[in-house]
């Protein structure tokens, strides 16, 4: 009978610990910058991972503009750091917060990666 109860405690420890490992996964909304500015308001607010080419940049300011096929967006990296490979005509992933200031829309990046364009495009 004790061991019954060993093994019992063991389990429910090993799917209690499972349950809170899928609590604190917070889903991530990805998109294309195109897909983000058809409409923003729908993302105010959010985190989100967006991928898009970078337009300019800005190292001053720490500030660079994403570009899609018919939109733009302004990402604000001051909160993390840029890579190397981070160029104006790159292909980057950016994960960050979205929302309005008194400018316009804008990324406030926690993460920017580089890489293959085929990397970041949602799979049908």
């Amino acid at each position: 009978m004790e061991r019954r109860v060993r093994i019992v405690v063991t389990l429910g420890l090993i799917a209690a610990l499972m349950g809170l490992m899928l609590i604190n996964v917070e889903p991530e909304i990805d998109l294309s910058v195109d897909q983000l500015m058809e409409a923003p308001d729908d993302y105010e607010g959010e985190t989100l991972r967006i991928h898009g080419t970078i337009l300019t940049l800005d190292t001053s300011n720490q500030t660079l503009w994403m570009q899609g096929d018919n939109h733009t967006v302004e990402v604000d990296y001051s909160g993390t750091s840029l890579p190397s490979m981070a160029n104006e005509n790159k292909t980057v992933s950016i994960r960050g917060e979205f929302r309005q200031d008194s400018n316009g829309w804008l990324i406030h990046a926690y993460e920017i990666k580089t890489g293959c364009p085929s990397k970041y495009e949602a799979e049908a």
